[in-house]
């Protein structure tokens, strides 16, 4: 089976994304409909956790159909080689869950999910993270490579396929995400996948794909696990296109995996996958390995499409901006002694009219500062204001008019506030407004 299919590494591939989204979306309309209200009543990560499951249980079993049931037993480098090679998104995820933490740390009115649902949380992750691997490291990146991998070129080719295929199929998330976050997330997983894949070629390890990515997504979305009233589709709208930029890293590190002195070992490695004597070897040539002319032109087209599809996807979460379900601000300095001050944080025009959820965060250096949010309407008339004291991460649903104009203003209170070293005058207040069909 694993010859037939890896012929037709696109055809394939496609078919491998449909049944992902089928193993996805099944499952999660039944439990929508006929499941007890307790998976859709706890939380975004009861109910997708749930689903995780039974698309793991249906990704193991799409594995042995595509013969490539050896997967599971593939050591290659072995787990401690292969998280060296995955060294950059363990440490700057693990950069990130430090920030996170201390960011609640640091807050006095914060309220954590109970201990059972951080659990879940958890487990949810590490599903996810089997369930993506299983499909597109262990299938569709074992598909390109079985057809091109035979040269540098051709790894590249297989590479920059299998990251596409593993980004697009993030469109999905359409249906439950403000268009510009599920654009720039787009955008974000093509490069991560194509790294994600560059990871794999190298130590030839599932399980330290898996358990990396479970990691990365268990950092990504740790506020919203273990913060009450976070969910993952509000993580994913916040995002705005500038960030973007976050998938240059990605193919920073793709290149890096990739350097030429590293192909030689990428290309023995695919040889020997799904061999069960390995203890011969495989033999390849000393002298540099050359790529042929076929395998170069299909690099070229893939790098072209590739470009072609970041470019495009931040011109479109650009345009797509002005027609967000979602927008959000950020607002950060040093207070310079004033007992008094503000902004006007920003304006928006709404789409619909509806309860708009209020996700505000405000992190003061001291207890001793408050914060007043103020919603006005066009006309100048107050739809909302509520004064916060201290550090705090609340959700507060404020009804709004279709098609009116809305100015969030952020007035600061310091008069109680004595003396502060420097360095610790910092403050910084984010909120995201959001409207979720």
């Amino acid at each position: 089976m694993r010859t037939t299919v890896s012929k037709h590494p696109i055809v394939f591939s496609l078919v491998t994304v449909v049944v992902f989204l089928i193993a996805l979306w099944l499952p999660a309309i039944l439990l929508a409909y006929f499941g007890p209200d307790f998976f859709i009543e706890n939380g975004d990560y009861v109910y997708q956790g749930t689903v995780e499951c039974f698309t793991s249980l249906i990704g193991i079993g799409f594995v042995a159909l595509m013969g490539y049931g050896w997967i599971w037993n593939e050591n290659g480098k072995g787990l401690g080689k292969g998280f060296i090679i995955a060294g950059y998104f363990i440490v700057v995820s693990l950069y990130s869950l430090i920030i996170y933490i201390a960011q609640i740390v640091m807050m006095d009115d914060v309220e954590l999910n109970p201990a059972w649902q951080i659990a879940v949380f958890v487990v949810t992750v590490l599903l996810i993270g089997l369930a993506e691997e299983t499909f597109f490291r262990g299938i569709v990146a074992n598909l390109f490579l079985d057809r091109y991998g035979n040269d540098p070129a051709g790894v590249w080719c297989a590479t920059i396929c299998s990251g596409l295929v593993f980004g697009l199929m993030h469109l999905s998330n359409l249906m439950s995400s403000d268009t510009v976050g599920v654009l720039v997330q787009v955008a974000a997983a093509c490069a991560m996948g194509m790294a994600l894949t560059a990871i794999y070629y190298r130590c030839r390890n599932i399980w330290v794909l898996i358990l990396v990515h479970a990691f990365v997504d268990f950092c990504g979305a740790f506020y919203s696990g273990f913060i009450a009233g976070g969910s993952l589709s509000s993580t994913i709208s916040s995002y705005e296109p500038y960030q973007i930029i976050s998938a240059l890293p990605y193919i920073a590190v793709t290149i890096i995996l990739l350097r030429p002195k590293k192909m030689r070992e990428v290309i023995v490695l695919h040889k020997l996958s799904g061999v069960e004597d390995t203890s011969v070897g495989v033999v390849m040539p000393q002298e540099n390995l050359k790529s042929s002319g076929k395998s170069k032109r299909s690099c070229a087209i893939a790098i072209v499409i590739a470009v072609v599809i970041l470019v495009g996807l931040y011109g479109a979460s650009v345009y797509a901006s002005d027609y967000s379900n979602s927008v959000s601000y950020e607002y950060s300095g040093e207070w310079d002694g004033e007992a008094y001050f503000g902004t006007d944080a920003m304006t928006f025009t709404t789409l619909h009219s509806a309860d708009y959820t209020f996700t505000i965060s405000n992190l003061p250096s001291t207890n001793s500062a408050s914060m007043t949010v103020i919603v006005t309407d066009s006309s100048g008339g107050t739809v909302y204001s509520e004064t916060f004291e201290g550090r705090i991460s609340v959700v507060r649903n404020v009804a709004l008019t279709e098609g009116e104009t809305y100015t969030v203003s952020l007035n600061y209170d310091y008069s109680n506030v004595g003396e502060l070293a420097e360095g610790e005058r910092d403050y910084i207040t984010t909120i995201t407004v959001e409207y979720l069909e």
